[in-house]
């Protein structure tokens, strides 16, 4: 069924969103060769196959969330400032599943085997397509992007976590959680217009978290099995500790939990969590960063 006119423009009598956040596409173009170390996170085997995982998920389910915006964007085209942010996150997004994709494809020629994960995210996102409603679908985008945008949020809070990042993997992170955080209010704002529907919200949210959940757990545990050459109990409980340890430096995941339910609440938006802050922080080095991919190669010098 299409949203009217009615619950759209209603809807749109109560919108607000920051107006120093802009939703501009950028392209990265990831460079990786030999010279990257296997293990880039954290010179860990156990992180860098959580990180892998994590990164399996954004090709498909980022073209999953493209197709949902673009069936449900033609509605809100009077909408002038929401249907220039669905174009703009459309254009995000396409560049974060190519980007992902060269990553996920480096980590596969050093024995990952992110194809078999892929294939079932692949499964999943059909399935989700045959079975389910239009509507439903753009839940489900939804309480992705609450997921990614929680990504991004940790990201850029952790300096640390950056730091212990390859530097030919770290433009990635920082590029990518950026732009999370700025888009991260156009798929709840587009499905609140032309949806709405408080359970339908919260039964997407819960079938996205179960199945992320599960896909980069299985895929993280089929990815340690592939390297357990590689592992070590020492590595590991370090990779333990980064995930559910407290102190300093430790419990990245916990730490992360408590916005897991925020998502539950009937009045939440993206937004109520202000942090365009970060936006400003982080901003001069993406800029570096895409200085540095622009700039063209120097001629070798003459012998």
């Amino acid at each position: 069924m299409s949203p009217s006119n009615e619950r759209i423009n209603s809807w749109f009598a109560k919108a607000r969103r920051p107006a120093d956040v802009s939703i501009k596409p950028r392209r990265l173009d990831l460079q990786l060769d030999d010279s990257v170390p296997t293990y880039w996170s954290y010179n860990s085997p156990f992180l860098t196959a959580f990180n892998v995982a994590f990164s399996a998920t954004f090709p498909l389910g980022e073209r999953f969330m493209i197709d949902s915006v673009r069936q449900y964007r033609p509605f809100v085209k009077q909408h002038d400032a929401l249907y220039k942010e669905c174009g703009g996150f459309i254009g995000q997004e396409a560049h974060h599943a190519n980007e992902h994709e060269a990553l996920n494809n480096f980590m596969q020629e050093r024995g990952f085997p992110v194809d078999r994960l892929e294939k079932r995210i692949e499964w999943w996102t059909n399935f989700t397509r045959r079975r389910f409603s239009k509507k439903f679908q753009m839940a489900i985008s939804g309480a992705a992007e609450h997921l990614t945008a929680m990504f991004g949020n940790m990201v850029l809070n952790s300096p640390e976590v950056i730091e212990s990042t390859h530097e030919a993997v770290r433009p990635i992170m920082i590029w990518h959680a950026i732009e999370e955080v700025e888009h991260k209010a156009v798929t709840h704002d587009l499905y609140d217009a032309v949806d709405g529907s408080y359970l339908r919200r919260v039964m997407g949210y819960l079938w996205c978290l179960t199945m992320s959940g599960w896909f980069v757990t299985s895929g993280m545990a089929m990815f340690l099995w592939a390297i357990r050459k590689d592992l070590t109990v020492k590595d590991t409980l370090k990779g333990l500790r980064w995930m559910f340890g407290f102190g300093k430096n430790a419990g990245y995941l916990i730490k992360s939990f408590p916005q897991l339910f925020t998502y539950f609440s009937f009045s939440y938006h993206p937004w109520k969590e202000e942090n365009s802050d970060l936006l400003e922080k982080w901003m001069p080095e993406l800029d570096r960063i895409l200085e540095l991919r622009a700039e063209p190669a120097r001629p070798a010098a003459a012998a």
